[in-house]
């Protein structure tokens, strides 16, 4: 029976392994969250060979991004925005290189900018939360992810984002409840099962929370440390 206080410990101690540094949201939001973005509309034409003075096409800056250089996708990205200003698109990956590059002062103007094209241009405030939430920013993240769930109730990404939102702002019931829903509308959503055992470890619930974190790793084993 004197071993029975030492169970929270081990509890504590393996869901920490997985859970990994709840600070550290970059990884997932960097790597997990890029989507394959479509080419610019057939109406807008496209040249078929780069050009370092002429114009620069989409399908050029996304080949920069694509191949992991960053701060040349910031550069034509920034071209093509000025050349094609009404393409909501070109906003969204500058927001994208820029945070790849470490700018998030700039991913953070250039997704506001897609949303000031395109309102409903739900990936662009998905990530805008994402990295306002690495800003330290949760209360101006609140607003962007609350719009998203009103186009779109059931993205299981926006509701894990509401979970951790509510998570930063000290609202433990809420991001319990939001990170549920994620979970119902994916049932293989190891992010959210992770965030949700850490919830329940910083409310001292160490038994509730080892079954979602036992099967995140289930899930997911090749993911070291869930950070999202």
């Amino acid at each position: 029976m004197r071993t029975l206080p030492l169970i929270p410990c081990v509890i504590t101690a393996i869901a920490l392994a997985a859970c990994g540094d709840k600070r550290a949201e970059s990884g997932d939001a960097n790597a997990a969250e890029v989507p394959a973005v479509s080419p610019e509309p057939s109406s807008v034409s496209t040249p078929t060979t780069p050009a370092s003075t002429g114009p620069v096409s989409f399908q050029d800056a996304k080949s920069a991004y694509t191949g992991k250089h960053y701060d040349e996708a910031v550069r034509l990205f920034t071209a093509y925005t000025s050349q094609k200003p009404d393409n909501v698109w070109g906003y969204y990956m500058l927001g994208l290189s820029s945070w790849k590059a470490g700018d998030r002062d700039q991913a953070v103007s250039a997704f506001r900018q897609a949303i000031e094209k395109d309102s409903t241009h739900v990936k662009s405030r998905l990530n805008l939360s994402r990295v306002l939430l690495e800003q330290g920013k949760a209360q101006e993240a609140l607003p962007e992810v609350e719009a998203t769930l009103r186009f779109d109730s059931t993205s299981n990404e926006g509701h894990r984002l509401l979970g951790r939102v509510k998570d930063e702002l000290g609202d433990p019931t809420g991001a319990v409840e939001a990170f549920k829903r994620a979970i119902v509308l994916d049932p293989r959503d190891a992010w959210s099962m992770n965030n949700l055992g850490r919830v329940a470890i910083g409310q001292q619930n160490f038994v509730e929370a080892l079954g979602p974190i036992a099967r995140a790793i289930e899930i997911d084993w090749s993911v070291a440390a869930f950070q999202n």
